[in-house]
């Protein structure tokens, strides 16, 4: 069961990144500039965040053993979020607007590559998860979406914007949004 929930949270995180593509298209050009700066520090923060998940989950010096493999595959994660959604910001600025066939390949293609980074997160994470004391266990999945930055929540509520009101105000059939 908690390895059901662990996996649950690790997949919603990483697929939450995926959703959050369209949302990013969306932005007008005015948002750009924003988008661009709270980019520019991912690494930053990142350091940031890890460093207070272990920290707070208090690891014994076994546990310390299995922190890097863990830690890697999460910085793997975030470069390949952060490369789809350059990607996606450098096809906005062309002007590009692609079909609404083009644009199920594009989150097809991101959700495959989502669904492998959250397999080598799971993969690299069910070690230590499995080495942690159940108070420890209760904390992870919270510190987990910390380190996520509650993008979980906010990627999830704009991947609807894809289907209805992404792509620069148009739906995939190319609706006007309301």
């Amino acid at each position: 069961m908690k390895k059901l929930v662990f996996s649950a949270i690790a997949a919603a995180a990483l697929a939450g990144s995926a959703f959050t593509l369209p949302a990013l298209a969306a932005a007008d050009t005015a948002a750009a500039p924003a988008a661009e700066s709270s980019m520019a520090e991912p690494s930053f923060l990142l350091d940031a965040k890890l460093a207070g998940m272990q920290a707070a989950l208090k690891l014994t010096p076994e546990q310390q053993k299995l922190w890097p493999a863990f830690e890697s595959a999460v910085r793997d994660g975030v470069k390949l979020r952060m490369e789809m959604m350059g990607a996606m910001r450098e096809q906005m600025k062309s002007g590009e607007r692609p079909s609404p066939i083009d644009m199920l390949t594009q989150v097809s293609d991101h959700l495959e590559k989502a669904s492998q980074a959250i397999k080598h997160v799971v993969d690299a994470a069910k070690p230590l998860y499995d080495s942690l004391n159940d108070e420890q266990k209760s904390h992870f999945g919270p510190l987990l979406h910390m380190l996520h930055g509650g993008m979980m929540d906010r990627g999830m509520m704009m991947g609807s914007g894809m289907m209805g009101h992404g792509m620069m105000g148009h739906g995939m059939m190319g609706h006007k949004a309301k």
